[in-house]
């Protein structure tokens, strides 16, 4: 019992003793080098880049945005903020897909398949290929 107690009383001493030695005062700092002047942020123009060229105007031409894939997404586009039971599978191609906020999904692009994004509300929130 004897030996249990003299551990103790050292522990506690060895504590107390090395509160005792902290007076507060933050640690020395080693002194910082002085600031290199830096480069302007704004460089001169690189004079290898081809010209922008001129702008071109389409006029009254039907602008289509890229569609990409094969998967038929432009025939279901008007699914967008529908609620996602009011989309039929009967109608959507063999391959597709429905996906979550957190669906684990794999990443290869097929062009063929259909990803239809589901939002937290339930409604569609998307259509794409892959």
């Amino acid at each position: 019992m004897k030996p249990v107690l003299a551990l103790f009383t050292g522990l506690v001493a060895g504590v107390l003793l090395t509160g005792c030695a902290f007076d507060g005062a933050p640690a020395p700092r080693a002194a910082m080098p002085a600031p290199q002047p830096q480069a302007s942020a704004v460089s001169e123009p690189a004079s290898d880049m081809p010209s922008m060229g001129a702008v071109q105007d389409i006029g009254t031409a039907a602008f289509q945005r890229p569609i990409t894939g094969s998967c038929g997404m432009e025939n279901f586009q008007h699914h967008v903020g529908q609620p996602r039971i009011e989309v039929d599978s009967r109608t959507l191609p063999a391959n597709y897909r429905v996906v979550g906020r957190y669906s684990r999904v794999t990443m290869e692009y097929i062009p063929e398949r259909l990803t239809i994004r589901i939002a937290d509300d339930d409604t569609v929130e998307s259509l794409t290929c892959g």
